[in-house]
């Protein structure tokens, strides 16, 4: 009886003693296991934040060089104004000058 109820203890002793240690090195799996999802988790959010952030310059990049273009087009469309404007009042002084001509020939201008 004595080495029925010895047995008994070993194996309650042994079941115990193993279940402590399987419990803590449960506990280290879980632990490096969820670090693991961590680092896996930040590394995702940094290569997006620098796509963002890559994808951000070449916006502004664009941007910028649109904001350049759209300068340049109101530069040229002013000076495209200030010809016109020159070409207007070269082509009425011309008429006015053609005016004269025609009255010095004796025909008569109606406007």
């Amino acid at each position: 009886m004595n080495d029925g109820i010895l047995a008994t203890i070993v194996s309650i002793l042994t079941g115990v003693g193993t279940w402590f240690a399987a419990r803590r090195k449960n506990l280290a799996d879980v632990q490096s296991s969820e670090l693991e999802n961590v680092e896996k988790a930040v590394k995702f959010y940094r290569e997006q934040l620098e796509d963002i952030a890559k994808r951000w310059r070449e916006a502004t990049e664009e941007a910028n060089k649109m904001n350049g273009l759209y300068r340049q087009a109101l530069k040229d469309l002013s000076q495209l104004e200030d010809r016109f404007n020159n070409l207007a009042n070269e082509n009425r002084a011309l008429i006015e000058e053609l005016k004269k001509y025609k009255q010095l020939n004796g025909k008569t201008v109606t406007t």
